[in-house]
C-alpha cells in the first residue's frame, strides 16, 4: 500500500468532521505534503451549480495569480490536463497530458508551469448529474509515479472535498441570527395578551393607549418572526421570556370601564303611593268642574 492510499482513508474521516473553512486547507495541505506534493487547489468545472464558482479557487495554495486563469472558462482552456480531466471519469496525469499539447496557448502553460515550480501533478474531476461541477489538482515539484489505485485514492479526496466545500460555503450563507431582545414593556404586553385581553384592555392595565400596546405588540412579532400578537406570545412563552408559573397565579379582577359606551339617562322610577296620589288628585279636580 502506497502513503497516497495509506493516509486517504483518515483524510476522508478527517474532512466530514471539520467545521471551519481554516480546517479545510490544514488537513489537504498536510495531506498534499505527505503524499509528495506541494500544491493542491479546487477549482469549478463548466458545470458547476454555485451561485459564485469562482469561490472554490479560495481553497487551495496555488499562487494567487496562477489562480485566476481558472476564474473563466476561456482562460483555462489553456490547461491540457483540465481539457482532457472534463471529458472523462478518471484522473489525469500532467506529464502524459503536457506531452501531447499541440497549440501555441497550450505550450505556453506549460513553459509557465514549469517556472511555477510544478513539474507533474494529477488533475481529478468531480462530476454532478450535468457534468463535471469541479476539478482537484495536486502540483508536485518532480515527476510522479502512480497507480491505479492512487488515482482512486485521489478520487475520493477531490469528491469528500469539494461536497465538503460546498456545504461551508452554503451554510456561511445562513449563519444564525442573533437571539431577539424583547423589552419588558413588550414582554408585560405580551403576558397580558396569554391572559386573554384586548389591546384597549392592555392598555388599560398598563396605564398607555391602545395604539402603544399595538406598537409594542408589532415589535414583538417582529423580532420573534411572526404575524400576529398570538404567535409572538406563544413564541416568548418558548423561548422562556415568559413563565407559565405566571399564569397560574390568580390575578385580582380588574373593573374595566368603556369609555366609549353611551351614556342614557335612566328612566324615572315612581312608587305605587305616588301614582295613587295623582289619580286622588286628578279624580278630585274632575268632581269640582261637575260641581
Amino acid at each position: 500500500m502506497t502513503q497516497i492510499q495509506s493516509l486517504t482513508a483518515a483524510v476522508l474521516l478527517e474532512l466530514r468532521a471539520a467545521r471551519r473553512e481554516g480546517d479545510l486547507h490544514h488537513i489537504l495541505t498536510t495531506y498534499a505534503k505527505a503524499c509528495g506534493f506541494g500544491w493542491y487547489q479546487l477549482a469549478p468545472g463548466p458545470h458547476n451549480p454555485m451561485l459564485d464558482p469562482t469561490s472554490l479557487l479560495n481553497f487551495g495554495n496555488f499562487d494567487p495569480t496562477w489562480r485566476r486563469q481558472y476564474a473563466t472558462e476561456p482562460s483555462c482552456r489553456t490547461d491540457p490536463a483540465r481539457n482532457q480531466a472534463i471529458q472523462r471519469a478518471g484522473s489525469v496525469q500532467w506529464q502524459r497530458a503536457f506531452a501531447s499539447a499541440r497549440n501555441p496557448e497550450q505550450r505556453d502553460f506549460v513553459r509557465a508551469s514549469r517556472e511555477q515550480g510544478f513539474r507533474d501533478g494529477i488533475t481529478t474531476p468531480v462530476h454532478g448529474p450535468q457534468g463535471c461541477v469541479a476539478i482537484m489538482m495536486f502540483a508536485a515539484p518532480r515527476l510522479l509515479r502512480l497507480d491505479p489505485d492512487d488515482e482512486e485514492a485521489l478520487s475520493h479526496i477531490a469528491m469528500a472535498f469539494y461536497q465538503r466545500v460546498r456545504r461551508l460555503t452554503a451554510a456561511a450563507l445562513f449563519q444564525p441570527a442573533e437571539p431577539a431582545h424583547l423589552t419588558s414593556r413588550e414582554i408585560e404586553c405580551l403576558h397580558w395578551v396569554l391572559e386573554g385581553k384586548t389591546n384597549w384592555e392592555i392598555g388599560v392595565v398598563t396605564g398607555v393607549t391602545a395604539r402603544t400596546v399595538q406598537f409594542h405588540l408589532g415589535n414583538a412579532s417582529r423580532k420573534l418572526g411572526v404575524v400576529n400578537r398570538v404567535q409572538a406570545a406563544v413564541r416568548a412563552l418558548l423561548r422562556g421570556d415568559l413563565s407559565v408559573h405566571q399564569l397560574s397565579h390568580p390575578r385580582p379582577e380588574i373593573k374595566l370601564e368603556d369609555p366609549y359606551a353611551r351614556r342614557l339617562p335612566k328612566p324615572a322610577t315612581h312608587s305605587r303611593q305616588s301614582k295613587t296620589s295623582q289619580a286622588c288628585s286628578s279624580q278630585s279636580t274632575i268632581s269640582s268642574f261637575r260641581a
